[in-house]
């Protein structure tokens, strides 16, 4: 191998398919080195939940035989990568942490598996997740529970925590992962890589579904993460546009990035909204990549958001709970329903097992009304993003926090100066783009004093999404070139 695997680790999928096609490593090698680094460490973080060895092997093989005929080469070309658990390749399980669905095995790749395969990758394996994908967490009765490489105790987030840990620790350089609440930021943020919920609807969700997937799901997206934001454009463009009949009637074509550079670009800047408060090291980090955008040319002002944020907030929480399959037969859905009647009293004081169960058991009408009142939200972002290119934000209230095995209703999370939120406020600082509809980029910012990553997320507006990531690539290298952010590896 031309490379040694610690340079091989610190490569961009971009580069080390660069350097496949060059010659410079073998895909053979490439496979070898991710292999065995998951060997070295996964025992401890738990982040591989499937292996892929043999099928891997022989992929890069292959790989490699193509090259040696002077065959074209995909963008991808025997670049190793894992896929999050929930999302299907052909042969392996997708329990999504369900202890009944062991032996599941999917029947076809899911599309954008089947689009990043076509490009040259190679799955390595499948990455750890929490039960039905619904938590900040990733632990679950079929595989255990995933650690964060920068401090074991502490969660790697979720749902797709354990893609986070396999670009956090080396193992691969691309990853694909899933969002509904948070399930692709999250992770990205509590250790450090980058990742990008893209606008809804844009990259199909076939073959990621619990059963067989007939219709979109409201909110939820699959999108690509990786180590450094200069690889999402390449990896969105592979797995976006329409598929299966749709794919015979239309095509994807989003608008450039609105600028090329941090200079110009219309920055609003968001550190805490009082529906989530937010500690104050990631405050700090937010401002501090203000800064750093300032110093590059961008036009940067503190912000307030342009909607009622409560009220925002309270709209997403009941689409979101209405779109996520509660499994209630319908007469247990009318007896939660009419015990959550009689506990309710207002958003501001219903407890969260309360607001969801409404949520979960609401009739189509309050859909329908729910429906409309995001419409009239989604006007008033557009017109906001008249005036500004992208929001800077936090991506969570915290870094990682310790693992909590407590009922999720039941936990809280310490925000520092004596100041704890509910396990479920959280939700707000995902919520406040996938509600409407919006791309938000996340890349890793200043980390805290204890050295624990804090991400920073960039919204954009509708089918933006190669403008937030411009911006993350022009903000990222900014900070790296400074010191004060940017990918870290966690482990040498």
């Amino acid at each position: 191998m031309g490379v040694d695997a610690a340079a091989l680790r610190a490569m961009t999928a971009t580069e080390t398919a660069a350097a496949i096609a060059s010659g410079t490593v073998s895909a053979t090698d490439a496979v070898e080195a991710s292999l065995s680094r998951i060997d070295e460490l996964d025992g401890e973080l738990n982040a591989v939940c499937v292996r892929l060895d043999d099928q891997a092997r022989e992929a890069a093989s292959a790989a490699d035989a193509k090259k040696a005929a002077g065959e074209p080469l995909g963008p991808l070309h025997g670049v190793p990568m894992t896929i999050k658990e929930g999302i299907d390749i052909a042969g392996t399980p997708s329990t999504w942490g369900f202890a009944d669905r062991a032996n599941h095995s999917a029947d076809h790749d899911a599309t954008v598996v089947s689009r990043l395969k076509a490009a040259g990758a190679i799955c390595v394996g499948k990455t750890n997740v929490p039960v039905a994908l619904a938590d900040w967490q990733s632990n679950n009765p079929v595989y255990g529970r995933t650690r964060n490489p920068w401090d074991t105790d502490r969660t790697p987030g979720g749902s797709s925590g354990g893609s986070a840990v396999s670009l956090a620790a080396g193992y691969v350089s691309v990853e694909v992962g899933s969002d509904i609440g948070g399930s692709l930021r999250d992770p990205a943020h509590f250790c450090g890589v980058t990742a990008h919920k893209p606008t809804y609807g844009i990259v199909p969700l076939t073959g990621h579904a619990l059963d067989t997937n007939l219709r979109p799901v409201d909110l939820s997206v699959v999108g690509p993460m990786a180590r450094s934001a200069a690889d999402l454009p390449m990896l969105l463009d592979l797995m976006a546009g329409p598929d299966g009949s749709e794919a015979t009637g239309y095509r994807l074509e989003l608008p450039p990035p609105r600028r090329g550079s941090l200079f110009g670009l219309r920055v609003a800047v968001v550190t805490e909204e009082s529906v989530c408060a937010v500690s104050p090291d990631v405050q700090a980090s937010i401002r501090a990549a203000a800064d750093a955008a300032a110093e590059q040319g961008a036009h940067v002002e503190t912000v307030t958001l342009p909607v009622d944020t409560a009220y925002s907030h309270d709209v997403y929480i009941r689409l979101l709970r209405s779109a996520i399959p509660a499994g209630h037969s319908a007469a247990d859905a009318e007896k939660i329903r009419a015990q959550a009647l009689r506990e309710a009293t207002s958003p501001n004081t219903t407890t969260w097992r309360t607001r969801v169960n409404l949520a979960s058991t609401m009739p189509h009408s309050e859909w329908m009304a729910a429906d409309l009142e995001r419409s009239e939200l989604r006007r008033a972002w557009a017109a906001f993003f008249d005036q500004y290119d992208v929001v800077l934000c936090p991506a969570a209230p915290t870094p990682a926090w310790p693992h909590d095995d407590a009922d999720r209703f039941d936990r809280t999370i310490d925000i520092g100066d004596s100041r704890t939120i509910g396990y479920y406020e959280q939700l707000f600082w995902a919520g406040i783009s996938t509600l409407v509809y919006l791309p938000s980029t996340v890349i890793a910012g200043a980390p805290n004093e204890s050295g624990l990553p804090i991400g920073l997320q960039l919204i954009g507006p509708h089918f933006g999404d190669r403008t937030t990531m411009q911006a993350a690539i022009s903000l990222e290298s900014a900070l790296s070139a400074a010191g004060t952010g940017g990918y870290r590896a966690p482990l040498p």
